[in-house]
């Protein structure tokens, strides 16, 4: 221990760690040297490390990882709701990037606005430009469900949002996995079959792993059939939920009067 005082905050150090700020009691001068094998590659593979375990466990136990994390055993984890902004830009740029490169090969269209009603552009607008919200609200719908249908947990809200926010962040990553399997197109020329087969494959992943991860969060707290009928519930609400939310956005971009509309969200 070189300093005889946090140099953050001035309190008097005794451990590694000040006791009032948390900051390392050796902070060292910035050189050439420290600054390249000490900040940038520690620093860049702690955070490469925190991202790969959570999404590992987002993947192989999301409802057990969250619970580990409710509980207090939060060092591994990367900020779960920060990753998912990440993997929505991964899932996103993937997206577009592919889209150009199909454009550019003469196998695809620009998408365009013109035909379109004032209605039809208002939700295409919505749905290309304001798509992380839209991906996010299946955090706050699948917690005020979860929390109504798994109460023997005794979790609050709070916590039922971060059993959300880690199974979303699997869902995003098998629909990552999804988009990064469609560049093989560009070299295997897929049939309208194995497109549409890789399609409901991957949409059939991300249903089976929302069950999944429901169950390894509570199926510990309930019987088969009481969980069976709990997460049926569950998809029933989610899904009433969504065309709730729909209607009422059509019907503010129509001023209620629910007209002809097209919708092509995500693209």
């Amino acid at each position: 221990m070189k300093n005889k005082n946090c140099l953050n905050c001035g309190e008097e150090l005794i451990n590694k760690y000040c006791s009032h700020c948390g900051q390392k009691s050796d902070t060292h001068r910035i050189t050439f040297k420290n600054f390249i094998f000490h900040d940038v590659l520690h620093g860049t593979f702690h955070i490469d490390k925190g991202i790969l375990f959570t999404a590992k466990q987002a993947l192989i136990r999301p409802g057990k990882a969250a619970l580990d994390y409710i509980s207090g055993k939060r060092k591994p984890y990367y900020n779960v709701f920060l990753l998912i902004l990440l993997t929505i830009g991964l899932m996103l740029f993937l997206r577009h990037y592919y889209s150009e490169i199909m454009i550019e090969q003469g196998r695809a269209y620009v998408k365009g606005t013109r035909g379109l009603n004032e209605a039809s552009q208002k939700m295409d607008y919505i749905f290309s430009q304001k798509n992380k919200i839209v991906i996010f609200l299946f955090v706050p719908f699948a917690a005020l469900n979860s929390y109504v249908l798994f109460r023997r947990k005794q979790l609050n809200l709070s916590e039922h949002t971060i059993i959300a926010g880690m199974i979303l962040l699997g869902i995003l990553l098998f629909s990552t996995f999804g988009n990064a399997i469609f560049y093989l197109n560009l070299f295997i020329d897929f049939s309208s079959t194995v497109t549409d087969l890789v399609s409901t494959t991957i949409i059939s992943l991300i249903f089976l792993y929302i069950i999944y991860g429901y169950f390894n969060a509570f199926g510990n707290n309930y019987s088969r059939l009481g969980f069976s009928y709990r997460i049926l519930l569950f998809f029933l609400l989610l899904f009433a939920e969504v065309i709730i939310l729909l209607l009422i956005t059509i019907g503010i971009v129509t001023n209620w009067e629910f007209g002809a509309i097209k919708l092509t969200p995500f693209n």
